[in-house]
């Protein structure tokens, strides 16, 4: 099927998909790649613009930068080989009887699938229902599986609220694996939601040590709020080498840098 024929749905999905790798894009070149009218794209990005996606611009739309994040849907085929090669990278720290706290994202649902195969057992804590499922999958000896109980957020397949925050706070384990919305050089460790953040501080407060996992589209980005500064994390896993400022901060704060790319 050529673009001509895409539903508006995918369209609309695949729009995002471009615009989150390009930054921008220009009305003239999205109809002809998706061979529709220029009205037809414009009425495209008018949409997107009103559920918060992108922001229109004169002769295109540009991408949103700290207040909102794209859809868990669209999430999960975003940057999936990076996202991969970092759980490969990351599962290398985890040692027999570990027990763990994980955060609920793409990337962590990812690096879920790959804990999944190795052949010992592990304890882990979670409030994504994802990262659970994919543990239970494994073939080799079953691991300890605790599903934080809370309010369901469907759209990201996670509990929040205070009652996630009391139950991470019951815990005290080996190691605390975070995906995160952004990483900044001059705000550190950064997310989207509150709600995120407070879950996060929460399994960073509780765990002797903290790997944050982030493909190169986190690096030198922002997000609406601050979760903490490079000194509370231990070791930051991605898949490219990151800015000279970047890496400066990340030296700062002591943090061990992982590259898998």
């Amino acid at each position: 099927m050529g673009f001509g024929q895409m539903k508006r749905k995918d369209r609309l999905d695949n729009i995002l998909v471009l615009l989150d790798e390009r930054d921008q894009l220009e009305v003239d070149w999205l109809a002809n790649h998706y061979e529709v009218s220029p009205e037809t794209i414009r009425r495209d990005l008018s949409e997107l613009s009103e559920k918060g996606l992108l922001r229109k611009i004169h002769g295109g739309a540009v991408k949103l930068q700290t207040a909102r994040e794209h859809s868990f849907k669209l999430r999960t085929h975003l940057h999936y080989e990076q996202k991969l090669a970092i759980a490969i990278k990351a599962v290398q720290f985890v040692q027999a009887g570990d027990s763990l706290l994980i955060n609920a994202g793409t990337t962590t649902t990812i690096f879920a699938t790959v804990l999944a195969e190795i052949d010992f057992p592990l304890t882990v804590i979670t409030n994504s229902s994802l990262v659970a499922y994919e543990l239970s999958l494994t073939e080799a000896q079953p691991h300890d599986i605790y599903l934080l109980g809370g309010k369901f957020r469907n759209a990201d397949y996670e509990t929040g609220g205070t009652m996630v925050i009391e139950q991470i706070q019951q815990f005290h384990v080996d190691h605390a694996f975070l995906t995160v919305g952004a990483i900044s050089a001059k705000h550190g460790i950064m997310e989207y939601r509150v709600d995120a953040v407070q879950i996060a501080r929460a399994m960073i407060g509780q765990a002797r040590m903290c790997t944050v996992m982030a493909d190169d589209s986190k690096l030198d980005d922002t997000a609406l709020n601050k979760v903490c500064d490079f000194s509370s994390i231990d070791n930051l896993v991605t898949n490219v080498e990151p800015s000279t400022k970047l890496k400066n901060a990340l030296d700062k704060g002591n943090v061990n840098l992982h590259i898998n790319g």
